[in-house]
């Protein structure tokens, strides 16, 4: 009688240490790491049989920073050298709020292009 008193008690302190163990575990695993993808930017059809193409678009950040920056500056720089304003892209709230370096680099890029564009035809207008 003794031993099964030993035997259970035994039994309930090995399941006691690893219900204990096991609880560690899982409150680990239950833990989610989240990380986002980087996306390409392309319009790619693809054929499907009974209602024609179907177009795809997925959207790259960087690729999106790159041409905004790029286009914003360059109407921003015709758009001074039309007023005959000084070549300075860091004068507009477009670049000096901006976060993105990507997008900085491509506005500085965009406005520099655009200014002496328009400022060469007008220039050339002028002889």
């Amino acid at each position: 009688m003794k031993t099964n008193k030993l035997k259970q008690l035994m039994l309930a302190a090995f399941v006691a240490v690893t219900l204990m163990a096991g609880v560690g575990a899982t409150a680990n695993a239950q833990t989610v790491i989240v990380r986002q993808r980087p996306v390409v930017v392309y319009r790619r059809p693809f054929y499907r049989p009974f209602w024609g193409p179907h177009y795809v678009t997925v959207v790259d950040p960087i690729a999106s920073a790159r041409e905004q920056g790029f286009s914003d500056g360059r109407s921003a720089g015709k758009s001074d050298a039309k007023k005959g304003l000084a070549n300075n892209a860091q004068s507009h709230k477009h670049y000096s709020k901006s976060d993105s370096e990507t997008y900085r680099d491509a506005y500085l890029r965009g406005y520099s292009e655009g200014y002496h564009e328009k400022r060469n035809d007008m220039l050339s207008e002028n002889r």
